[in-house]
């Protein structure tokens, strides 16, 4: 078994026996001094070394990033005062702590970091995307946001009021991790944003598309913080009363000094969640908003580097060094699946593309680049004529694109994605919906994740199909035609 099996493996252990003790009642807490408004446990063992993990969370007590965080004894700050026990999925939450094994930890300090707790403005299903609009913000749900006090997306209506947690893409949109109905008891109105058109004449600033905050009765946190802070870009938190597009301010936390107790220190392991922004094709980009470089030695996990673009999701592991992290892994957070060839169908109604038998759902997110004179759309598209490079990822069950391309030739079939079954006997391997790809030919070349040119045989020793937890291989093969695949090559 394969270093990245095995881990796979002791992460769904750990997971399973974390999830038991959530039945049993999960981290505890107990009242002792607190920070954010949160309370902390009481005293135990503090080993390992130093790692800072923000992103959206599992119960028991935390999952985040792989990592079963024991968080008996942490800190929890939380503006609705809640504690260990009443944290819960989906919840995005920064944890700094202790690990050896990156599989177990003990969590020291838990920051909670919604985005927005405010009343809902108005809501969308057009273009194959549950959206809806609040705090100024789109907020997008899709098969893995979970809901508290509400059945779902269809139970949300316009003026209901809602705490979201998210993670922000590449064009300011939050993709919802937690939707939770609120009432008016269950804290105040609170937006996260970046400032920007700051005016201290005026004791006001904009936030999050046109949402004007009026902080001339704010506190400013932390301790020693001012106005004279402000300054466009700057992130804040702010809490308060929002009417409208106006939010009056009791409270304006000035994020990268108020979470200085919980970020990441020089040289320390972090992780950040989220969406990649800021990529131009280089080695330097953002993850949750936080600069991140990867070099010759990055190791990549579900996917390649080719695979990297804005808005794709992905995990960054490395080292903080000068505030940037030096990242030795970038994990993709969804499989990824490159799909090239003819297209077989276009539904514009339905906003769908079938290429290689996958029916491929296009949203309001996908970039299209279709070479047509309509603007890049479907419309362009010709079924049975044009050919078809997509990239895209699961969601659920729905295979959903991120890019739609038309390129110049349609010399080639391909496919990337993760095996989901295997014949060893007549040399097949199957894809996604029943997606199959021969590899009997004799002029068949075999590669490993490094690109050298390894045997059938050992190529398929090294696939293990999709079972259980096990998500199954990354492999790309292509050829004139899948039925007779001319390259093959594992990708993790």
């Amino acid at each position: 078994m394969n270093n990245r099996l095995a881990r796979s493996g002791r992460i769904a252990l750990a997971a399973t026996f974390a999830l038991a003790l959530s039945a049993c009642g999960g981290g505890g807490s107990t009242s002792s001094p607190t920070f954010g408004g949160g309370t902390s446990g009481t005293g135990a063992p503090v080993i390992g070394a130093p790692i800072v993990s923000d992103g959206a969370m599992l119960k028991g007590s935390i999952i985040l990033n792989g990592i079963r965080f024991d968080d008996t004894a942490a800190v929890i700050g939380d503006d609705r005062g809640r504690t260990a026990a009443q944290l819960a999925n989906g919840m995005v939450v920064r944890v700094r702590g202790r690990s050896d094994d990156n599989v177990n930890g003990v969590a020291e300090r838990v920051e909670v970091e919604n985005e927005i707790r405010a009343t809902i403005q108005s809501l969308s299903t057009a273009n194959n995307t549950s959206s809806f609009v609040a705090g100024g913000v789109t907020v997008i749900a899709d098969s893995q946001t979970v809901y508290a006090n509400v059945s779902g997306f269809a139970g949300l209506a316009q003026g209901q009021r809602v705490e979201v947690h998210g993670l922000r893409d590449a064009n300011g949109n939050l993709r919802a991790t937690r939707v939770e109905a609120v009432g008016a008891a269950d804290g105040v109105d609170e937006l996260r944003g970046a400032v920007s058109g700051p005016n201290a004449a005026a004791n006001q600033f904009t936030l999050n598309n046109g949402i004007t905050v009026n902080y001339s009765g704010a506190i400013f946190s932390p301790a020693g913080t001012t106005a004279s802070a402000l300054a466009n870009g700057l992130v804040v938190e702010v809490r308060g009363t929002l009417a409208g597009n106006v939010f009056t301010a009791t409270q304006v936390d000035v994020e990268n000094l108020e979470d200085s107790a919980v970020g990441a220190k020089e040289n320390e392991k972090t992780e950040y969640e989220g969406f990649v922004t800021d990529y131009t094709g280089s080695t330097n980009f953002k993850v949750a908003g936080r600069a991140m470089q990867i070099n010759a030695s990055t190791r990549f996990v579900g996917g390649t580097s080719a695979d990297l673009a804005n808005n794709v999701k992905v995990e960054a592991e490395g080292v903080t060094v000068g505030g940037v992290l030096q990242a030795s892994k970038i994990e993709f957070k969804q499989t990824r699946v490159l799909l090239y060839g003819l297209a077989s169908a276009v539904n514009i109604a339905s906003g769908t593309v079938t290429v290689l038998n996958q029916v491929v759902t296009v949203n309001a997110q996908t970039k299209l680049d279709t070479r047509g004179t309509n603007g890049s759309s479907l419309n362009d598209l010709v079924a049975g004529v044009d050919c078809v490079e997509v990239r895209a990822y699961l969601d659920g069950a729905t295979l959903t694109a991120e890019e739609v391309k038309a390129p110049s030739s349609c010399s080639r079939e391909l496919v990337q994605a993760r095996v989901v079954a295997e014949n060893e006997t007549t040399f097949t391997l199957t894809f996604l919906n029943n997606l199959g790809a021969s590899l009997g030919g004799a002029g068949t070349q075999f590669r490993n994740t490094a690109g050298q040119s390894i045997s059938r045989a050992e190529f398929f020793a090294a696939v293990v199909p999709a079972s259980g937890s096990n998500v199954g291989t990354l492999v790309k093969v292509k050829g004139t035609t899948l039925g007779s695949v001319e390259e093959a090559e594992l990708q993790n």
